[in-house]
Parts: structure tokens; sequence; C-alpha cells
């Protein structure tokens, strides 16, 4: 059983040992929720991790915060996540997770190529595979491929159908909502559709299934507020990434350090263009500022913070940074 009310992105080491030293000091559980992109069984864009290597890092965080309890989760595990549609890669994927000991696994097929029925049952045999290699490993359903919907009754009695054919077989954890809300560059553009939530909220609380909201960056208090007692658990990812490439190229500009190949070289890799809304290519350094995080690992990235360690201790200071936007979704 989970008790965290918050799950966030593993966007680099430093957001890692930022959820890590929040969990110790507060004693407050909270969830890391890697996608098949950030890390997986053959990499992935957080340090080039492969699974093996991102849970020998959570060892030595447990280690060093001793008092910290933090769930490791797999976000959105499907096919057409990574641009593979293949079964098998989601299946490794599973493999690697479970024998690497995560505690749950987001199955997300809503790429699946096929007939929704068809959908429906492979779903239901991936999720069969988690408890076939551990019978205790906790299941996350539903999908969240986030446009800002707003869902109404007709997805209500769909949504119903779901759960049904879910709890023939297994028991999940979370079940994912559209809850109306939509992250784009650096702003939550979205709106919560409270009804319509409560409403999903009281049919998962009789199927005994907790509520989560993806993609809930960039929320005021008031809006987190006004999710008390109908969304039970929310993610979050892309803010912290984009605060750390803000304040390490602030630094930059502080201490008189170019970034010009770490800018260039986000904009020509054109990560950023899923997040734009309202601005233009043009804005060069919006780009690089809500992409930064896919080039964490690159060369250039790790010159800057070679260059800025001279200077500051610039990890402790992100660190810092990073655990006061944690504190803002956490505290009750």
């Amino acid at each position: 059983m989970i008790n965290a009310s918050l799950a966030i992105g593993p966007m680099s080491s430093e957001v890692i040992e930022a959820i890590f030293r929040f969990s110790n000091y507060n004693r407050k559980e909270l969830m890391i929720i890697a996608s098949k992109n950030q890390i997986d069984y053959n990499g992935g864009y957080v340090n080039n991790w492969k699974t093996r290597e991102f849970m020998d890092f959570i060892k030595k965080m447990k280690e060093i915060y001793p008092q910290s309890s933090v769930k490791i989760c797999r976000d959105h595990c499907g096919p057409g996540f990574n641009g593979i549609y293949e079964l098998e890669d989601s299946y490794r994927t599973i493999e690697a997770d479970i024998n690497n000991g995560f505690d749950l696994i987001h199955i997300d097929f809503c790429h699946f190529q096929g007939l929704k029925e068809e959908q429906f049952e492979e779903t239901k045999k991936a999720i069969e595979y988690c408890y076939s290699l551990n019978p205790g490993i906790m299941i996350e359903v539903g999908t969240d491929e986030n446009a800002g919907i707003n869902f109404g009754i007709m997805n209500l009695e769909e949504i119903e159908r779901e759960l049904d054919f879910f709890t023939r077989f297994c028991k999940p954890e979370f079940y994912v909502v559209q809850t109306g809300s939509l992250v784009m560059e650096m702003n939550q553009v979205g709106n919560f559709n409270s009804e319509f939530v409560k409403k999903i909220s009281q049919v998962l609380k009789l199927h005994g299934v907790k509520l989560k909201e993806h993609n809930a960056d960039y929320l005021s208090r008031e809006e987190i507020e006004k999710r008390h007692g109908i969304v039970d658990a929310m993610n979050i990812a892309p803010q912290l990434g984009v605060l750390q490439t803000v304040f390490v190229l602030q630094k930059c500009l502080l201490y008189g350090i170019g970034f010009s190949d770490f800018l260039n070289e986000t904009y020509e890799k054109g990560k950023w263009k899923k997040w734009m809304h309202e601005n233009t290519e043009e804005n060069k350094f919006l780009c690089c500022a809500i992409a930064g995080h896919y080039h964490f690992a690159s060369e250039n990235y790790k010159k800057l913070i070679t260059k800025l360690e001279e200077r500051e201790d610039i990890k402790e200071n992100i660190i810092n940074n990073l655990m006061n936007v944690i504190e803002h979704y956490a505290r009750k």
C-alpha cells in the first residue's frame, strides 16, 4: 500500500536526492515515477542510466537518508511511449523493474495498435505478467496522455466499465483520471474539472481504488487545495527539470559563464517542441529552459556544472531549490 500523495519524476540525480532528503527530514512518504524515456532497461536521458544503475543510485540514497520513505514507480509502461510499439519492449521494462525492486508499475496500453478489446486483453496479460514475477507488485491503471480535456457523464460510464474490468483480476492502487490539467511551456494551462473529478472519486472509492492526477505541475496553493479530499495523489515532473535548468543558467549569467553551446544543443535537438503553447521557436531561451533537462547528461551541461562548482556548491544549491517545490506540493 502507498500512503504518499505526491509523485515526482526523476529528472536528474539532484531531483532524486531532493526527494529522499525531503522525505528523510519531514518523515513523509513520496513516490518517484520513472518514465521509459527517463530510465529503462536499455537506458534513458537521466544520466544515461539503465534500470539497474538507477536502482544502484536509489540504494545509495537510502543509505544516506535512512529515515526516508520513497516508493519507486514506473510511469506509463506500455507500447509507444518511447516510440517503440513492439510488446516485447514493454515486457522487458516490466521484467527489469520488478527484478530490480520497483514498488509499483503503471500499465498503460493507450497507444497499443489494435482494437479496444485487444488493448484491454493485452493490458490484462501485462498485469498478470507483473503478478507472475512479483505477486505483491502494486499496479496503476488508466491513462493521461494529457490534452486538458474536460470529461463528462459519458466518460464516467466508460470509466466505470474499465474499473469493473480491472477489478475482476487485480486491485489497482491508483486509477489515472483526466482532470483537465495541462502543462505547456512553463505553465499550467488546464482547468480542473472539479464536478466531474468528484464523481469519479466517489466511484473509485466504492472500488477501493485511489485517484491519481498526472501533469499537476505549476499549480498554485489555491489549486492544490481544491483537490484535497478528491485527488488522492498527483504527479509532477517537468517543473523540477525546468527549475534546475533555469537555476543553472541564472548562475551562469551571474558568474559570466557562457552557455551558448548548451543552449544550441538543446535547441537543435528539438525536445522543446512538444511543450510549446503560445510562444514561437524564435524564443530560443524559453526552448532551452523547458527542454534543458533532457540534456543534463550532455558534456555541454557537465562543463557548466564544473565551472559553477569552482564558485559555489552548485549541486547542493540546486537540491535546496528543488526541495522548495516539493514542500509547496507536499505540505498539508
